[in-house]
């Protein structure tokens, strides 16, 4: 099945409209991936909505007549909280957890944080994030787009999170992951840094009864656990391998 390219609408559209895409999209359809007219492509908001469509036009931009509205993967209630780690890494980190579905990201800074961005760095990059983001949807075909929010410290978290419905990953877990996640359809994740969490913040998630849990044996980097566990829980909650290939 070839490639369907995927371009984002501020508001949704109605079936047989025509209406034009940005200049940056417009480049990358007419001059990058060279869409001709007739040629289908999809379009997003952002929220949910996914509409086929088919280049009606391409002169200085893409003129796009719009399609019927697909049904679109439904959104799973998984939210990533992670500890600050190298800018590439997080960049990463983003771009995968985004084409995964994950709807929410919330980078945390903790006691054993190596490097913690003031506010004005951090939001600069957060724009980042969310172009990241935004392409790893519309590459994967999911109909929202994934949030990242700004830069909080470790006790909002674990003060935000309801009472029991934390699970935070740790080399010094008491329980499996795999475990934890038994017949549940939604989870709020925490994973460290890479090197972990101080034993003073273990103690706070139990008291604010979060379950500490660990992956395994192997030490693994923050990045990957924080894969490894979101891929779990989509799993768990019925998002992985249920629906046809695109």
């Amino acid at each position: 099945m070839s490639h369907v390219f995927r371009y984002l609408v501020e508001a949704p559209p109605a079936e047989g409209e025509e209406i034009a895409l940005s200049a940056e999209d417009s480049h990358h359809a007419l001059r990058v991936v060279r869409r001709q007219v007739g040629d289908a492509i999809e379009l997003m908001d952002g929220r949910g909505g996914i509409w086929t469509g088919t280049i009606a036009a391409a002169g200085e931009g893409a003129l796009v007549r719009v399609g019927r509205r697909r049904p679109a993967p439904p959104v799973p209630d998984v939210t990533l909280h992670v500890g600050t780690m190298e800018w590439g890494r997080l960049d990463m980190l983003v771009e995968k957890a985004a084409e995964l579905g994950v709807p929410r990201i919330v980078p945390f800074a903790s006691e054993r944080s190596r490097r913690v961005p003031d506010a004005g760095a951090f939001e600069r990059r957060r724009e980042r994030f969310r172009r990241i983001a935004a392409a790893a949807a519309r590459q994967a075909g999911h109909g929202s787009l994934t949030e990242v929010r700004g830069l909080v410290p470790f006790e909002t978290v674990i003060s935000e999170i309801p009472s029991g419905e934390g699970l935070l990953l740790d080399r010094a877990g008491d329980e499996s992951f795999r475990g934890a996640l038994d017949r549940r359809l939604g989870a709020s994740l925490l994973i460290g840094p890479d090197a972990g969490f101080a034993p003073g913040e273990l103690a706070a998630a139990r008291a604010a009864g979060h379950r500490v849990c660990c992956l395994g044996d192997a030490t693994l980097r923050a990045e990957t656990a924080a894969l490894v566990a979101v891929s779990l829980a989509l799993d768990a909650a019925g998002h992985l391998g249920s629906g046809r290939a695109r």
